[in-house]
């Protein structure tokens, strides 16, 4: 029968949304991705809470696991260790890196847009398709949510630091 969607047709496109909403637009609780990074400096990146990563890790981090799930929703395996990947050094580094996480969202967008509607199936494997995927956005968020917090305390910082040396 053609036209006639299946159930995973629906989870696809509410992952969809889910990873789209968080890596570029807005999800329910906060910007995406995209807006966190907006007008990003070398020196905010590479700046380091007391406690915490710099944002360039945050960056790195999130590539890595974006990969990661890309792999596994090709079909790959992969070894998964925690991963914080360091920062590099220079303003082009840093644009490579934004690009990067830019380009495995699209690259992880069209393997899920790929998939067939089966594999959204629940009783698939220990860590179906569609718990990796929810669980990748919902990880991305939470270090979306690292970043803003980080980029903030980077801004009191440099205040305070201004404040100090007048």
């Amino acid at each position: 029968m053609s036209g006639t969607r299946v159930p995973g047709d629906h989870l696809r496109g509410e992952i969809l949304r889910f990873l789209e909403d968080t890596a570029v637009r807005t999800n329910w609780a906060h910007k995406g991705l995209r807006a966190a990074l907006r007008g990003l400096r070398l020196d905010e990146a590479l700046w380091k809470p007391e406690r915490g990563h710099s944002v360039w890790e945050q960056i790195n981090h999130i590539a890595y696991w974006k990969r990661y799930i890309l792999h596994r929703t090709q079909g790959k395996r992969t070894r998964a260790r925690q991963a914080w990947p360091a920062p590099g050094r220079t303003a082009a580094e840093l644009i490579r890196s934004i690009a990067d996480v830019g380009a495995l969202h699209r690259e992880l967008r069209a393997a899920v847009i790929g998939l067939d509607p089966e594999t959204f199936d629940p009783r698939r494997g220990r860590y179906p398709p569609a718990q990796l995927l929810l669980g990748a956005a919902a990880h991305e968020s939470y270090h979306i949510g690292q970043i803003f917090l980080t980029r903030k305390l980077y801004r009191s910082h440099r205040r305070h630091r201004g404040t100090r040396s007048r």
